[in-house]
């Protein structure tokens, strides 16, 4: 390639980026482009005009979209795929090394974003927020008793995977006056206690929590990580939220966890299929929250995003090693 290199930004309305945090970090360093793209599995025609509208780009810049192997070797001149976060379950990433394109994500840059809402949406359930709200609100109604709820004060919550987002829910539920034990077979009990939590086995912080909440990425292993049998061993009148991605529970059984009144409550911010449903079955419970993949969305998460991302890019196009490469064989 000769001149200036230019870099695909994908963005929508409904995953926005920083532009002004990108224009600054590549400025004299490469140009950029923003691409409107949906996030979603694209059909072959629709992966032609993505192809035609980024061909000849050097870097990707991805927030939202699906980037799959026939588009990655599409692009001859591909040289880094940036990934806006820290999943890159968006990118085919065996389909980028097998093209020598390196991947790089954002390690840790929304975690504080994620347990903040994590524990928000703990609030929401145990003080029964958006429905005491709705009754105010739109029905007129003032009944302080009708919405009794509790404290996370005294609670036992089970933090499931203790990655950034989860380290930093152990410390927020610390502060709030929980127990708080946790589980992650990466980390050995003397690594979990120094995060401050109590290390205890997957089926015993089921069964034991008044809270569980899951914080690990998607992978073969976790696709279902608290199904049917895992809901069962839950401690009766238990909450579950869930911030990481959908497919982690089964939601169907969810459902039926919540329907048989064996759980108390369930958050959200994630679904198997986003947007779900309008006829989704959960939508049809009182003691469920869902929020739309919110987790990131602070202005704060979309400048640090935007900035360690594209500060990769500027790595990979002069010839550098990224920081945060997902695929680093490529790099040896």
């Amino acid at each position: 390639m000769t001149g200036t290199p230019w870099v695909a930004v994908t963005n929508s309305y409904d995953f926005p980026v920083d532009e002004a945090v990108i224009a600054k970090t590549l400025r004299g360093k490469a140009e950029y482009r923003l691409i409107e793209l949906p996030h979603k599995a694209l059909a072959p025609e629709e992966e032609d005009d993505l192809i035609a509208r980024i061909k000849g780009a050097e870097a990707l810049f991805v927030r939202p979209g699906i980037i799959s192997r026939r588009v990655i070797h599409s692009l001859p001149d591909l040289r880094i795929i940036a990934v806006h976060g820290a999943g890159v379950d968006q990118v085919d990433v065996a389909a980028a090394s097998e093209a020598g394109v390196v991947v790089t994500n954002v390690p840790g840059g929304n975690a504080n974003a994620v347990a903040e809402l994590a524990l928000a949406l703990l609030l929401a359930l145990l003080r029964r927020i958006p429905q005491s709200s709705w009754m105010v609100q739109r029905e007129r109604k003032w009944d302080e008793a009708r919405w009794m709820g509790s404290e996370l004060r005294g609670k036992t919550i089970g933090v499931v995977g203790c990655g950034y987002v989860g380290r930093r829910v152990i410390a927020l539920a610390d502060a709030f006056g929980m127990s708080v034990w946790a589980h992650d077979p990466y980390l050995s009990a003397e690594a979990v206690e120094s995060l401050g939590a109590v290390p205890r086995g997957f089926q015993e912080l089921l069964a034991s929590s008044d809270v569980v909440t899951t914080h690990v990425p998607l992978t073969p292993q976790t696709h279902h990580l608290i199904g049917e049998e895992q809901l069962a061993q839950m401690r009766q009148g238990a909450l579950l939220v869930n911030t990481s991605r959908g497919a982690v529970i089964d939601v169907l059984a969810l459902y039926e966890a919540l329907a048989s009144g064996h759980l108390a409550g369930a958050a959200l911010d994630v679904m198997e299929q986003e947007p779900p449903p309008p006829d989704h079955p959960l939508f049809s419970l009182p003691n469920v929250i869902v929020t739309p993949h919110a987790g990131g969305s602070t202005y704060e998460v979309l400048a640090t995003l935007a900035r360690v991302a594209c500060e990769d890019i500027v790595r990979v196009l002069e010839g550098q090693r990224p920081l945060h490469p997902v695929n680093p064989v490529i790099l040896t």
